[in-house]
C-alpha cells in the first residue's frame, strides 16, 4: 500500500475519533461571518500523532522542521516540475492536505480567502509558511472581481493582503481571481498592488465532480510546467490526494510552488503554466 494511502487512513480515522471543539474569539477579535458559498469554517484540532507523522506539530514547525525552510534552487528546465495549487481555504481539511504534502516532501501554493482566516484556522496558514509552501491572494470573500467598483476591488485584495501579513509576516506576490474571472480593471489593480495573476493549465473540477478517482486521474494528466487547480475545502479532494501524488511520483515529477515554477513574475500579468 502506498504511503499516502496509509497516511490518509490514519488522518481520517483520527479525525472521526476527535471530538469537535469551539474556539472563542480573542478579546477585540470580530467573529467572521459564514462564507456565502462554504459556510463557517469549523475547528480541526488534530491530535499530535497525525502531525508527528508529517514531522510537524499543529500550527508550528515540529522538531524536524526548521522555523524557516531552507531556500531551494529547482531548475524546472532540467526537472519535471508541476505546481499543485489549492483554493478557497484555509478550512477544516487544510491540515489533512498539509500532512499529505509533507509525507511526499511536496511543496504547493495555497490561494486563500481572507475571511477564512479565523482564530480556528490561522495556525494552518502559519503552517503553510513554516513548511515552505507559497501563499497567494484569492480575494476576501470569493467575489467576482470584474463586477466590482475600483474601491471594492481594492478592498478585496488589500484586506486579504493584510490578514495574511498579520498571521504570517508574508507579503503575497501572487493572486488568483475567483472563478478565473479577470479584466482590464483587475489587470490594473493587481499591477498597482504588486500581484501577478495565476490561472491554471489543469482544472481538476473537484468542486463539481466529488469523485476521488476522477480528481486523481485529471491531476495525473499534468505535463511538466503545468499549474494544477484544486480546492482544500472538499473531503473528496483530500481523499484523491494520496493517489494523485502516487501517480505523479511514479512519473518522476518534482512538486514546486508557483514562484519556483515560473521564476520571476510581473505584477498584473496572467500566467497559466511555465
Amino acid at each position: 500500500m502506498r504511503i499516502g494511502s496509509v497516511l490518509l487512513s490514519l488522518l481520517l480515522l483520527g479525525g472521526c475519533a476527535q471530538a469537535r471543539t469551539t474556539t472563542v474569539p480573542a478579546a477585540g477579535e470580530r467573529p467572521v461571518a459564514p462564507h456565502p458559498r462554504f459556510g463557517t469554517p469549523r475547528h480541526f484540532d488534530a491530535d499530535l500523532l497525525r502531525f508527528r507523522l508529517a514531522g510537524a506539530q499543529r500550527g508550528a514547525p515540529g522538531p524536524r522542521l526548521p522555523a524557516v525552510p531552507p531556500p531551494r534552487r529547482v531548475d524546472c528546465r532540467q526537472h519535471k516540475c508541476v505546481a499543485l495549487t489549492f483554493d478557497d481555504g484555509p478550512a477544516e481539511y487544510t491540515g489533512h492536505v498539509l500532512d499529505l504534502l509533507a509525507a511526499h516532501h511536496a511543496r504547493a501554493t495555497f490561494f486563500i480567502l481572507g475571511q477564512m482566516i479565523t482564530g480556528e484556522t490561522r495556525d494552518f496558514v502559519r503552517r503553510m509558511a513554516a513548511e515552505g509552501h507559497e501563499i497567494g491572494n484569492h480575494s476576501w470573500d470569493h467575489a467576482s472581481l470584474p463586477g466590482l467598483s475600483s474601491d471594492a476591488l481594492r478592498r478585496e485584495l488589500d484586506r486579504t493582503q493584510e490578514a495574511v501579513r498579520k498571521a504570517t509576516g508574508v507579503t503575497m506576490r501572487l493572486m488568483r481571481p475567483p472563478y478565473g474571472a479577470t479584466n482590464q480593471a483587475v489587470d490594473n489593480e493587481t499591477k498597482q498592488t504588486g500581484l501577478a495573476q495565476i490561472l491554471w493549465a489543469v482544472d481538476t473540477l473537484d468542486w463539481l465532480n466529488r469523485n476521488p478517482t476522477t480528481i486523481a486521474q485529471r491531476s495525473a494528466a499534468a505535463k511538466p510546467g503545468d499549474i494544477v487547480l484544486m480546492h482544500d475545502i472538499h473531503p473528496t479532494t483530500v481523499q484523491a490526494l494520496p493517489h494523485l501524488l502516487d501517480k505523479l511520483d511514479h512519473k518522476g515529477f518534482t512538486y514546486v510552488t508557483v514562484s519556483e515554477l515560473l521564476g520571476s513574475t510581473t505584477p498584473g500579468k496572467k500566467y497559466t503554466n511555465r
